[in-house]
């Protein structure tokens, strides 16, 4: 299979005014304040990095209620599931997508041959800093936290460390739930001991 990318001239810029009048907010608050505050940082860092090698990273698109998904155009999520921050994902405050393109460029053939090498950047760099590209080239814009559940479920889990966790948690959850064979064997034996030190001392009382 061959996958084709369309330009479209089209403005895409009323989108987010719009809705942050509809939510009743000024428009940096419902951007930038709807998304979650661990993601903004790593997203904040991801983006610095990219910046200082020379990228010029940009946010199109970064918390979306369900009214600011019911207008979005082409690939997407239904109104009330994105992960950008739709109701069923926890609403405002907890948005954990943006959409990223790179500025860098005189005219648009220009920022889209920058915009692709800022993708592949995210993908070589990114999970150092936290984010990752769940869908790639299907929506390639689109980053979320790689410790998040939409791209552990695209992706699988991408740091070695969170999988290491992840057992190291549920060793210690069964080792709290059932001893093991050995430490059992030492309580009954150490249970047996004590019982057998109380009956000679009875005998001597005796």
């Amino acid at each position: 299979m061959r996958g084709f990318t369309k330009l479209v001239d089209e403005d895409f810029g009323w989108k987010d005014p719009k809705a942050a009048e509809h939510a009743g907010m000024p428009m940096m608050d419902y951007v930038i304040g709807g998304m979650d505050r661990s993601f903004k940082r790593k997203l904040f860092r991801a983006l610095l990095a990219a910046e200082a090698a020379g990228l010029s990273p940009g946010i199109t698109s970064a918390f979306r209620d369900d009214y600011r998904q019911s207008i979005a155009s082409g690939l997407k999520a239904a109104s009330d599931r994105s992960y950008h921050g739709g109701s069923s994902r926890g609403g405002y405050g907890h948005g954990m997508a943006a959409d990223i393109v790179s500025t860098k460029g005189d005219n648009r053939a220009q920022r889209w041959v920058s915009t692709e090498a800022l993708w592949k950047w995210v993908d070589a760099n990114g999970k150092a800093l936290g984010i990752g590209r769940p869908y790639l080239d299907r929506d390639p814009p689109h980053v979320g936290p790689i410790d998040g559940q939409e791209y552990i479920s695209r992706r699988g889990i991408a740091d070695g460390k969170v999988a290491a966790h992840v057992k190291s948690r549920k060793v210690r959850t069964a080792a709290h739930a059932r001893p093991p064979k050995a430490q059992a064997a030492r309580v009954q034996k150490s249970s047996a001991k004590s019982q057998k030190s109380a009956q000679t001392a009875s005998k001597r009382a005796t």
